[in-house]
């Protein structure tokens, strides 16, 4: 994906107020693998240097924040948001702070509700002989950070030789995708997740040895040209071969082939029928799917391109802490973040998106732990980038409905596009019609769309141009 947005996600922008000297700061612990640290004794504390300051105020983030006014990423990193935290009298001074944590079952340590600005702060984590030594210094700078400090180093445990017994019990269960299967996300999520965006290693008594290769022709046609090419791909397939002595085995999906759409890019018929549905020039739908994804609906591995956005799943998140907090009888709670462990995940500060491809999948893997229908809700799907909030609007019942849309092929994607179109963006209709690119742009992506994507209009005008 060439640009990162939310479209009509956006809240209507708040007036610049001064800058608090304080922040809010959240730490949080993963290893190599980026799966959560629990139990680690942490301290946290000002670093050296550091002029006097506010009594800390530790515990969950209180309050809903205000959205973000730019993107960054989220780990060891942060973003401002429009509405600073309030200040604490300027008496309540002391020479330093110090808080100590002990990390939950989510890697998350403590947050710093009034942090100094600017302020160095150290993490420490104790040792064996319980000592806390020092693993990272953090400077907050903005109204709402979330640092992830990050293990050095993990280690695989080897097997010793495997008994007869053990060698027939073993199954390592690794799940197979069929020749000309159309993947559903549940499957994927569920019988695919743990294996997406990093290796899972595995020792078995044997090694690794290629085995009978396969050779698939698949037929593109190109976007400029519509000349048909037949591209080439091998598929490799392994199996353990007993050798004595252990050998650790590293499986992923970073190559693999996912997901059989059908089909796989949109037709010229397909492109010729949105355009009559919607009463705009071929050309103006093709310069929305280059401006979206460079004209790609879908990945090398078959699954449909994504984008997930943490400040969405956020806010589908805090609604539901609303509508919980709102049926109780007892007294009404301060709502923060529901998952300050995953700031990757769940962050009220847009940003944060990571690398495209498969990472995207990672994410959302990882967030369908804690609530699979707002993570498929959180993400762009497809060639144009369609938030899967908008899913009942597209003619879909379930989210879930949504995203498998998406993933069986361009017909799927062509409907909820048409009908998005026409319930959701009938603006972006008129501009494209009119040739309006900055109108088709605040329409389809965004009232903000010059701050985040300022070359979001220019760059429509010149697709069209190469298209019409």
């Amino acid at each position: 994906m060439s640009n990162h947005h939310a479209h009509g996600g956006h809240a209507a922008s708040h007036p610049k107020t001064p800058r608090s000297p304080l922040v809010e700061v959240t730490f949080v612990f993963r290893d190599v693998l980026k799966h959560p640290i629990a139990g680690l004794a942490v301290q946290v504390k000002t670093g050296t240097g550091a002029p006097p300051a506010p009594e800390w105020k530790t515990g969950a983030d209180t309050g809903d924040s205000a959205p973000a006014t730019t993107a960054v990423p989220a780990s060891g990193a942060s973003a401002p948001v429009a509405d600073p935290l309030l200040p604490v009298a300027p008496s309540a001074t002391v020479p330093s702070n110090s808080t100590e944590a002990t990390t939950d079952q989510d890697g998350y340590a403590v947050t710093i509700q009034n942090a100094a600005r600017n302020q160095p702060i150290d993490v420490l984590v104790k040792n064996r002989r319980g000592e806390y030594v020092w693993k990272a210094t953090v400077k907050p700078s903005k109204d709402i950070s979330a640092f992830t400090i990050v293990s050095p180093e993990y280690h695989i445990e080897a097997t010793t030789q495997l008994t007869p017994k053990d060698e027939l019990e073993q199954n390592l269960n690794l799940p197979v995708v069929k020749d000309g299967e159309v993947m559903t996300i549940e499957r994927l999520v569920h019988d695919f997740g743990p294996y997406i965006g990093w290796s899972q290693k595995v020792t078995e008594q044997g090694k690794i040895k290629k085995d009978t290769p396969t050779r698939k022709k698949e037929v593109a046609e190109d976007e400029t040209t519509h000349k048909k090419k037949t591209k080439i791909t091998i598929e490799h397939h392994y199996k353990v071969v007993d050798t004595g002595k252990p050998q650790t085995i590293v499986f992923n999906l970073l190559s693999s082939r996912l997901n059989y759409p059908s089909p796989s890019t949109f037709s010229e018929d397909q492109y010729t029928s949105m355009a009559t549905q919607l009463g705009v020039e071929v050309a103006a739908i093709k310069a929305i799917v280059m401006q979206e994804t460079s004209g790609r609906p879908f990945m090398d591995n078959g699954l449909p391109t994504i984008l997930y956005e943490r400040h969405h799943f956020y806010g589908f998140a805090v609604e539901k802490l609303k509508a919980a907090d709102k049926q109780s009888k007892g007294k009404k709670k301060k709502l923060g973040n529901p998952y300050p462990g995953y700031p990757d995940l769940c962050f009220p500060v847009l940003g944060g998106y990571g690398l495209e491809g498969l990472h995207q999948y990672e994410k959302v893997v990882r967030a369908s732990t804690l609530d699979f229908e707002a993570a498929l809700k959180s993400c762009s799907w497809g060639g144009f980038q369609i938030l899967g909030e908008y899913f009942l609007k597209c003619g879909c019942s379930s989210v879930f409905e949504f995203a498998n849309k998406f993933m069986s092929g361009t017909n799927g994607q062509v409907e909820i596009f048409v009908a998005f179109m026409k319930n959701i963006k009938p603006d972006a209709i008129d501009g494209l019609r009119e040739r309006k690119w900055e109108k088709v742009a605040a329409s389809y992506n965004g009232s903000n769309w010059k701050k985040y994507n300022p070359h979001y209009a220019e760059h429509l005008g010149k697709y069209y141009e190469k298209f019409k």
